[in-house]
């Protein structure tokens, strides 16, 4: 009996009508060799003996979208050789990728065949690639520090330090960012949550963000693009190239304009709340400058701009004193 027999049993009429089951052929076969030893009175089983067709999918787009991000990010596997090894197109991998919410992205092939690449290997215990960020991590951890007072020194063969006999502790797994899923700011649906710091300061916090252990680029990306939830919001995720775009930029407001500066914004400021942190003296002193409505981000210190004096007098390129009308350009 195959293995989605047992996890979603059907009854014997719904197995009638459901027609054919749909054809693994295009599909690869795994990059993993698949045996799995076999238990007293049984045969090896192999990723090829386990038959899904019909078991339910227990995660949604996001969580499947999320095991991927860590695989790639991990750097045991490119983004074109995942998509080969689980038999899509890469155009309709970086689609899936590129969206996100926990029922956005159902329609794409990717999710189907990664979220049976990665159950399979759940279900016969067959550990997933691990790439060379794991391999230091890993590394790192086995480290065992000798209980306080006892000095280390050499010892002879046969003989056994106390740092040696100190009991090994499975080291405790710690995401370098916290959950912020159950936070949510006035005026985010619209993409409108009033901003109270400038471009420079959100690149300070962006550059010491990245310094923490086990963050990357890439990830901080995904995180931000997730804050984005109305207008704003571009059509695919943003790139390490536009964050190194508005990482180089300098100014209080140069880079105002751009989407990525509003999601670090949203995302910087549901940490402060989840780890209750009070206010910084510039957060204050922005609050105390634009009031409730944030920051202005519709002008971008990057563009020029004429102002026409409402006496008629003329006009003239850059700020000036006295009253006037703006076009930027």
């Amino acid at each position: 009996m195959p293995i989605s027999a047992l996890l979603s049993p059907q009854p014997d009429a719904d197995k009638e009508n459901a027609g054919p089951a749909p054809s693994k052929s295009l599909k690869r076969k795994s990059l993993d060799d698949h045996a799995v030893a076999p238990g007293p009175g049984h045969s090896a089983l192999s990723l090829d003996d386990i038959d899904l067709d019909g078991a339910p999918m227990d995660k949604n787009c996001d969580q499947v979208r999320r095991k991927i991000n860590n695989l790639l990010d991990s750097g045991a596997m490119t983004k074109t050789a995942f998509a080969r090894e689980i038999g899509v197109s890469a155009k309709s991998l970086s689609g899936f990728l590129g969206v996100h919410g926990p029922y956005n992205g159902s329609g794409f092939a990717a999710y189907g065949n990664a979220w049976e690449w990665f159950k399979k290997r759940e279900m016969l215990g067959i550990p997933l690639p691990v790439g060379k960020k794991q391999k230091i991590t890993a590394t790192a951890s086995t480290a065992i520090a000798a209980p306080a007072g006892v000095t280390a020194s050499v010892t002879a063969p046969g003989t056994t330090t106390a740092a040696a006999a100190a009991p090994k502790t499975k080291p405790t797994p710690t995401s370098p960012v916290p959950d912020i899923s159950s936070i949510t700011l006035p005026g985010e649906e619209t993409d409108s949550v009033p901003v109270f710091d400038s471009c420079d300061e959100i690149r300070r916090k962006i550059n010491l963000h990245l310094k923490k252990d086990g963050v990357t680029q890439a990830q901080f990306c995904r995180d931000v693009y997730a804050q984005l939830k109305g207008p704003s919001k571009p059509g695919k995720c943003f790139q390490s190239v536009q964050l190194q775009r508005f990482r180089g930029m300098k100014g209080s407001n140069h880079g105002a304009k751009s989407a990525l500066y509003y999601g670090a914004y949203v995302f910087f400021e549901k940490i402060r709340i989840k780890e209750g942190k009070p206010k910084t003296k510039h957060r204050l002193e922005m609050e105390q400058l634009w009031g409730a409505r944030g920051a202005d981000r519709e002008y971008d210190a990057s563009r020029g701009y004429w102002t026409l004096d409402v006496r008629g007098a003329g006009s003239r390129r850059g700020g000036g004193g006295g009253r006037g009308m703006y076009a930027y350009f």
